[in-house]
């Protein structure tokens, strides 16, 4: 029986439909394969982003094994014993990933103080082993006699992968981290009256995120509601990652640069919660700093200054960023 001429029209729909399936599949193949190009081309971007970010922040170095701290922990260890204090590594527990963690804690030899207390952050390229001259220096000021009110304790603060600390850093890593041991080194000294905060360029930046959770209630654990603050002392801050960026890469558009930077250290913002907070802020930046302009840690001093009663602006000559 010959077709009829309807199921013939019938038979060329289905064909074109068919046809046109073939043909819409093929186009969306080019479309999820051109999505899956731009999505993997993204991830590389993004991770190579990342390498880059991690390399100009963090330089991490392990203690472990090093010979020439081991001299130095050995040499000021004896060093601290004529002056009636001891050297000690202090370990606790961090919440995340971080997990057990270690830093160096400098205190009076019978392990009583009413303090102050200093928790100590070095710079990207610092371990905590790096202060302890500093707080001989200190200490030999002192000649025995009781400053602010009592002997001082240094808390020197390794970032969770340097040092011989798990874990990687990060704003959010080094907060958990530097809670954790000042929750610890207060449960030793609980007649401690008074914290303080030292940090050195991106140690800046964790005292000051620090300073900021503890007055702000949101990120602070009940271990440290009680804490009152002390004296906030800044040295070479920066004002955020994203301007130090613009330094480094004076080329590339900050819009580009913001994308591409994902550690949101940010003293624009901490530093003036902090002193709104009730922490008596110090600003340390020498005029030659051949890393962080000096503007940046004059701007972060007259923002609190808007907000508080700060301390001083103090910019040495004739010394540079280290």
């Amino acid at each position: 029986m010959a077709p009829s001429a309807s199921s013939n029209a019938a038979s060329e729909a289905a064909m074109s439909v068919v046809g046109a399936q073939g043909g819409g599949g093929y186009r969306w193949r080019r479309v999820f394969a051109t999505a899956a190009a731009c999505g993997l081309a993204a991830l590389a971007v993004r991770a190579g982003a990342s390498a880059l970010e991690g390399a100009l922040l963090y330089h991490p170095r392990v203690l472990t094994g090093d010979s020439y701290y081991a001299k130095v922990m050995s040499a000021m260890s004896r060093r601290f014993q004529q002056r009636g204090y001891k050297l000690e590594e202090l370990k606790f527990a961090a919440k995340g990933p971080e997990l057990q963690q270690k830093a160096l804690l400098v205190q009076p030899a019978d392990g009583r103080s009413k303090g102050p207390l200093w928790l100590v952050f070095g710079g990207n390229a610092m371990v905590s082993a790096d202060w302890l001259e500093f707080c001989g220096e200190v200490l030999s000021l002192r000649d025995g006699k009781a400053v602010d009110g009592g002997a001082p304790v240094f808390l020197l603060f390794d970032y969770p992968g340097y040092g011989d600390n798990a874990g990687k850093p990060s704003p959010a890593s080094v907060l958990r981290s530097s809670q954790a041991a000042l929750v610890e080194v207060l449960g030793r000294f609980v007649d401690v009256k008074q914290v303080n905060l030292l940090g050195h360029s991106l140690g800046a930046a964790a005292a000051a995120q620090l300073a900021a959770s503890l007055v702000s209630g949101k990120e602070r654990p009940d271990d440290l509601i009680a804490v009152k603050p002390g004296r906030l002392v800044l040295s070479s801050p920066f004002l955020s990652i994203d301007e130090m960026a613009s330094v480094l890469f004076p080329v590339i558009p900050k819009w580009l640069l913001r994308s591409l930077v994902s550690h949101r250290w940010n003293n624009a913002a901490s530093v003036p919660d902090a002193a709104a907070g009730g922490w008596t802020l110090t600003v340390v930046h020498p005029l030659q700093d051949e890393i962080v302009p000096a503007f940046h840690g004059r701007q972060l001093y007259e923002a609190a200054k808007a907000r508080a009663t700060v301390g001083e602006l103090v910019q040495p000559t004739g010394c540079g960023h280290n």
